[in-house]
């Protein structure tokens, strides 16, 4: 999962630290606020940064990695303040943000029991607008809210490459007097942070584990003392936020801890040297174990893939070849490479082998080569093997917008559906 697309995090970050666009974003990065002090998944990052919301986390990280660590605040504080974003001067009523589901852990309480609860707040709290989380969305727990007449609202889907969320977030918070949620979360912070009263109300929530890596198949925020303590911090509805809270949220979201966006901007580009220098002079030792030069080149492979030094890129990628025989990994952005010179033929032959050789069964590279040779085979005026190709893709990812979009053209130009057209792009 690429955790640089949630909530449009990466492009905030890149904003705030105003990083020029051919300079990647080689680091890791919390995404919200957790009662956790570390997240377990940051801890098996290969980026060579890790980029915290607070000193508390920054402790806690230092402790358990050896991974240099730097305060960045919290994105979604910096994107507020930059715009200058306000609670509108018309704002009432309270926006509940009931504590939400994951793809792969469910918030399970009685759902129809915290309507009532909310609906049992006094009149000034009213009216009362939920906030529902997409994941949730997708389960369609917004009937029951919509049942008891409540508004339902969201912010959309939280995978976006840009400041799509945030905005939206913004959008619907600024209009409301009050905060409220069965759970703390993010949320508490950023009303709290905005100046608009947060309060924790209602049955607690218990997350129920799917298939979530390193969490318990039970839990909750209340399990854990930071999580408790904010519990606490945040109990009973409120009109008022004190100055314990006040100082609580700032210091959480290091507010007045964090670098600038001059000092983050040169902490990456000096972080970046010198992990390319550090990978290539690896490589140019001869030591190490087969998988970790493989590894080594995959990283050089992505940096210089998305700084868009493409010859430097084709370098590494063919420096694989020298360590094992042909992987799907590397095949791929060879053909990313040639698709990029416009070489379709050549294109189409490494996405084809990579879609050959072997690979996880619950890869991105199962479906992301059948879309290349979905482009290639269009631009060749292969129309048909294009859209098999589309179709092998669509059985992997029958979801993904640009399948789909390729779906609606090809069967245009197929003469399938209207004649209108509209050229394929490139997934990236």
């Amino acid at each position: 999962m690429n955790w640089y697309f949630i909530y449009g995090l990466n492009a905030i970050i890149r904003d705030y630290a105003s990083l020029p666009p051919n300079v990647p974003l080689l680091c890791q990065h919390e995404h919200g606020w957790s009662p956790l002090d570390v997240n377990p998944h940051d801890l098996i990052t290969d980026k060579p940064l890790m980029l915290v919301i607070s000193r508390r986390r920054l402790q806690a990280w230092n402790e358990a990695s050896s991974i240099p660590a730097a305060i960045m605040g919290t994105p979604f504080v910096h994107y507020r303040k930059s715009r200058q974003i306000e609670k509108d001067i018309t704002a009432k009523g309270t926006i509940a943000f009931p504590a939400h589901s994951t793809e792969l852990k469910e918030a399970v309480f009685d759902i129809d029991e915290y309507c009532k609860q909310l609906k049992s707040l006094p009149s000034e709290f009213h009216p009362i607008t939920i906030c529902i989380h997409a994941n949730d969305l997708a389960r369609n727990k917004d009937v029951i809210y919509k049942k008891y007449g409540f508004n339902v609202v969201t912010a959309g889907s939280c995978w976006v490459p840009g400041f799509e969320y945030v905005q939206k977030f913004y959008e619907i918070l600024r209009n409301y007097k009050y905060a409220t949620s069965n759970s703390v979360g993010s949320y508490s912070f950023y009303a709290v942070e905005m100046g608009i009263p947060f309060f924790i109300f209602g049955e607690p929530a218990i997350l129920k584990n799917n298939g979530e890596r390193f969490m318990p198949p039970i839990s909750s925020y209340i399990d854990y003392p930071m999580g408790a303590f904010a519990t606490t911090m945040f109990q009973g509805p409120t009109q008022v936020i004190s100055e314990e809270q006040k100082k609580f949220v700032e210091d959480e979201l290091g507010v007045y801890d964090c670098l600038s966006g001059i000092e983050l901007r040169q902490l990456l580009i000096e972080s970046n040297n010198r992990a390319i220098e550090e990978y290539q002079v690896f490589l140019k030792t001869g030591q190490g174990r087969v998988e970790d030069k493989l590894s080594t080149c995959g990283k050089l492979i992505a940096y210089f893939q998305n700084s868009g030094e493409t010859d430097k890129q084709l370098k590494y990628i063919l420096r694989t070849f020298e360590y094992a025989t042909p992987r799907a990994e590397f095949c791929y952005p060879l053909g990313l490479y040639f698709l990029s010179k416009k070489q379709y033929e050549q294109g189409a032959f490494w996405f084809k082998l990579a879609t050959q050789l072997e690979k996880p069964m619950d890869s991105w590279l199962t479906w992301a080569p059948h879309i290349q040779l979905c482009v290639c085979y269009d631009r060749l005026g292969k129309h048909q093997l294009a859209y098999e190709h589309n179709e092998i893709a669509r059985s992997y990812s029958p979801e993904n917008s640009s399948i789909l979009s390729n779906k609606k053209y090809l069967e245009r130009v197929l003469g399938i559906g209207s004649p209108e057209k509209k050229e394929i792009v490139p997934e990236k």
